[in-house]
């Protein structure tokens, strides 16, 4: 399949330094009726100075110990008194905090202002304060950073997509769940020129997201607000715009309110267009391309229809007629449907939209195997000569969508297994600005494990990822933010629609997630509803929920879909007590494990094993979760909490921990052995045999090691220990098998043997050894596989850093500090271990220098490329002296135009 980005127009996007765009630029554009340019590089940056709210006892001096109190919110997954304190505390109008240790659904932490009494109920520990009146919305301005004469020269330069807040250091006393990493508020400005020949364009800037409470100013002008850090906005700039001059834009960032419990970031962290159309032009988003599957499903082709819905501005003074054309082209660029819309008049200064229909024969069919796209061009003809006027592109697929009470989800007419994750948006190194090209590799990272959908927690993703989605197939649950209606939250639900809803790999809407869907408000969500209806009223898409309580009330009943977060054992009484609501598992297991550790450690480091053993109250071992999903047809699938670990939320542990154990790969990108656990349950062993030995093999002499295999070749395996049998065991479907071991160093086998008439014959394996002292530093390019990157300034490579012996093993028992050196053309942008309790910072100390310890044997070095081709050369060496000597890898960065961009989804 192919891509094109949403919404181009026939002229290329570019990305430039903004004060070259007049020569470089403007004079082919202006030629067009539409253009969109990138504004991500160029920017001046300015961080204001730290303030951290710190609480104590003393902070809340009413004693509410033993009650209960109502009309708070529940925290989910904040696990003790002093978090639960931190959360109140970080929050100005929160006036009383509440924990009770009780497993129950109505114990944990419960944060917010009380509505009615306390009730005395034994168990609880609680205090309150008296909470100022809600600030009133910070004025707009004025503020000499937004003036156009401000003189930034001084502030720092810098590229987006920008994160600041993952540039700080650590801190103790700031708040638990965002990572210990404080919230601060930075400036952005950005000058750039606009020809005079740009009059009587409108303009427009899009933003795919800033983290958060943002105020955009062009040349000393408020322009906007918005609040959300998740969704897209865009301002009208068509008044302001100085054309033939200098134009300031300046925009000002407050994080240290952040609107969820886990690492929301902060900054312009995704990026930011310039676009101008003509007065008469296609609304941004305003192309809707449905399509039905109307044939018989052979092959993955069918009979389809495409219904196109063109919605046409005119911000001109005069009424004007226009027919809208689509045109459809299939991954080879053929052209294989064409329909006009009927002639209307669209008046001056109002919308109108354009109906058509057109059928494709034998259409090639969007699906998890063969993600095949196409694109439309759509384009206005306008007046009685059918002049061309303003045209657009994007992309779309086809497929059919059906959910089923009794048994659960199929996609073009076949039973598909939801096997999904869900994910926040950080990574080591970068935080909650992942680059596009690091989209790519993620949702390739889930793939690789057998993974077929992504859950985007709890918030509409960057475009990228469903981009990536599209093109590698993968399943999404797009998910709205907040159960919540007031004019801002409606926008943002009115936006993630509009934008997303062209995307193929989205199968399903989700309202919220847990205390996010405002205490399961039934009353807002009936108002929300039909907002999914108007906006994708021929997608086929259900709306969902993430619900981890309100079973069985009003709220529940306006889903068309029953998520189900945790609570495995309910799901046969749901279903008894619902049985004509689909059900899916919007959120399990919550086991927690990291890479290596095969001992809790609770004192020190507070790292925990990476035995599928460990998870919270509300949670369940990864085999216990999947199972119970694999073994009922009613159940649609599943969505594990998560695929990567990510910043914040440490359960069970906090400080020194300053991000999860939740994930089955680490925030570094390193599979867990969770993850292999996963490929036994997900992939077939016809599609790619596999068994996984944990743990690792250094241990001391005489000790006894619980020896576990993963697997899902069918009949059984055999353990070997230095070329003698260990014993064979049958396989049990969804579950490991283990072995008790004294240890002797050496090698221990695992072999998976499938039977074939009637006899058992090995078809997968898996060795690992005892390695000797570290003796080594290697480098490999583990991303993107060709070891090439675009020399666009944007693409970013991932190497694989590892401690190994004089046999070049790895060596997983072993950490030690490396420095890291580049030279050529491209920078460093970050570094990380995946170790949870690491404080050393995710940001190099220059582009090219930076140090980081490799952790169990691994670190990683996030490079991107400039906008130079050439040869870059990483160099690593031990921090610590000259013992290792030093490795050294070349990544070539070449021309876009002969650069490959290659992903094998089976390997």
């Amino acid at each position: 399949g192919f891509l094109l980005c949403a919404s181009l127009s026939l002229v290329s996007v570019t990305m430039m330094k903004p004060r070259m765009w007049l020569a470089s630029m403007w004079g082919l554009a202006l030629a067009q009726d539409r253009t969109r340019t990138l504004l991500d590089e160029g920017w001046k940056f300015y961080l204001e100075p730290l303030d951290i709210k710190n609480c104590s006892m003393a902070d809340f001096p009413e004693d509410f110990t033993n009650k209960q109190c109502s009309g708070l919110t529940r925290q989910a997954q904040v696990t003790d008194a002093e978090w639960c304190q931190s959360t109140c505390c970080q929050d100005e109008l929160c006036e009383l905090w509440q924990f009770s240790a009780n497993s129950s659904d109505w114990g944990g932490c419960w944060t917010g202002r009380k509505s009615g009494d306390c009730n005395d109920v034994k168990g609880w520990v609680s205090r309150g304060r008296k909470a100022p009146p809600p600030s009133p919305p910070p004025s707009p301005g004025p503020n000499p950073f937004s003036s156009a004469d401000y003189d930034d020269s001084a502030w720092r330069t810098l590229d987006l997509p920008h994160d600041f807040v993952v540039e700080g250091q650590f801190s103790q006393r700031a708040d638990v769940v965002h990572g210990f990493l404080p919230g601060r508020k930075g400036w952005y400005r950005l000058h750039f020129n606009v020809p005079a020949a740009i009059d009587g364009k409108v303009l427009w800037l899009d933003f795919d997201g800033v983290q958060r409470d943002s105020h955009a100013y062009l040349n000393g002008k408020i322009i906007g607000s918005h609040l959300s850090g998740y969704t897209a906005f865009r301002y009208d700039i068509t008044d302001v715009v100085i054309p033939g001059g200098k134009n300031v834009l300046a925009i000002s960032v407050d994080a240290t309110k952040p609107d969820g419990w886990w690492y929301d970031g902060g900054g312009i962290y995704r990026h930011v267009w310039l676009n101008f159309a003509s007065k008469l032009h296609i609304a941004p988003w305003g192309v809707y391309l449905p399509a039905d599957v109307t044939g018989t499903i052979s092959q993955e082709t069918a009979d389809a229809t495409v219904a196109p819905i063109t919605t046409v501005v005119n911000s001109g003074s005069t009424d004007i007629v226009v027919v809208v054309q689509s045109q459809i082209k299939d991954a080879a660029g053929e052209i294989v449907g064409t329909a006009k819309s009927h002639a209307a008049t669209v008046k001056a200064g109002s919308n109108q939209s354009f109906n058509a229909e057109l059928s494709i024969k034998s259409a090639k069919l969007w699906s998890i195997e063969l993600p095949r796209l196409y694109s439309c061009e759509t384009k206005l003809l306008v007046g009685s000569e059918q002049a061309e006027g303003d045209s657009v592109q994007d992309t779309f697929g086809i497929r059919k969508l059906h959910w089923d009470k009794d048994k659960g989800f199929a996609l073009n007419d076949k039973p598909v297994k939801i096997k999904g994750f869900a994910n926040h948006q950080d990574f080591a190194g970068v935080g909650v600005a992942v680059p596009d090209s690091l989209q790519k590799y993620r949702v390739w990272k889930m793939k690789d494990m057998g993974a077929n959908a992504w859950r985007t927690a709890h918030n509409p993703p960057t475009p990228a990822l469903l981009d990536e989605c599209d093109k590698q197939g993968m399943l999404v649950w797009d998910e709205n933010h907040r159960n919540r209606d007031s004019h801002d939250m409606v926008e943002d639900l009115r936006s993630m629609l509009l934008r997303d809803r062209n995307h193929p790999s989205i199968i399903m809407w989700s309202l919220c997630n847990e205390a996010l869907c405002e205490n399961f408000n039934d009353t807002t969500a009936k108002t929300l509803k039909p907002i999914f209806s108007e906006l994708d009223p021929l997608g086929g898409r259900p709306m969902t929920a993430a619900m981890n309580g309100g079973y069985g009330t009003a709220f529940q009943d306006t889903l068309d879909v029953m998520g189900v977060n945790y609570h495995h054992q309910l799901y046969d009484d749901l279903h008894k007590h619902f049985p004509d609501q689909p059900m899916i598992g919007s959120e399990t297991s919550s086991d927690y494990s990291d890479r290596s550790i095969y001992k809790n450690d609770n004192q020190k480091r507070m790292h925990v094993s990476a035995y599928d053993v460990n998870y919270p109250a509300w949670g369940a071992t990864a085999e216990d979760a999947w199972c119970s999903i694999a073994q009922r047809s009613f159940m649609s699938g599943a969505f594990y909490w998560t695929g990567f670990d990510y910043k914040g939320e440490p359960t069970p542990y906090a400080w020194p921990n300053v991000n999860s154990h939740f994930g089955v790969i680490d925030i570094a990108g390193f599979p867990k052995d969770n993850f292999y656990y996963h490929q036994s349950v997900f992939f077939s062993p016809e599609e790619r045999p596999m068994v996984h030995l944990l743990p690792h093999w250094n241990w001391k002499a005489g000790e006894t090691i619980d020896v576990w295999a993963y697997t899902n070749v069918g009949h059984s395996v055999e353990l070997i220990l230095n070329n003698k049998s260990l014993g064979r065991q049958r396989v049990t479907p969804c579950r490991h098998l283990n072995w008790t071991v004294p240890f002797v160093a050496g090698q221990l086998k695992a072999v998976a043997y499938h039977t074939v008439d009637g006899g058992a014959f090995p078809v997968a394996s898996d060795v690992i050894s005892t390695s000797g002292p570290t003796e080594a530093i290697n480098l490999e390019t583990e991303w993107p596989d060709s070891g090439k990157l675009k020399a666009d300034g944007t693409d970013t490579a991932l190497v694989k850093v590892s401690l190994v012996d004089h046999q070049r093993r790895l060596v997983p028992t072993d950490s030690k500090q490396l420095r890291f050196s580049l030279s050529g053309p491209g920078k460093i942008i970050g570094l990380g271990n995946g170790d949870p309790s690491s404080h050393e910072p995710d940001k190099p100390d220059t582009p090219k220098l930076g140090t980081r310890t490799a952790w169990n044997g691994l670190a990683r070095v996030v490079v991107q490329s400039t906008k130079e081709p050439g040869t870059i050369v990483l160099k690593a060496e031990s921090a610590d002296g000259p013992g290792l000597g030093f490795a050294a890898i070349t990544i070539q960065s070449i021309s876009e135009q002969t650069s490959e961009d290659r992903i094998d989804f089976f390997v």
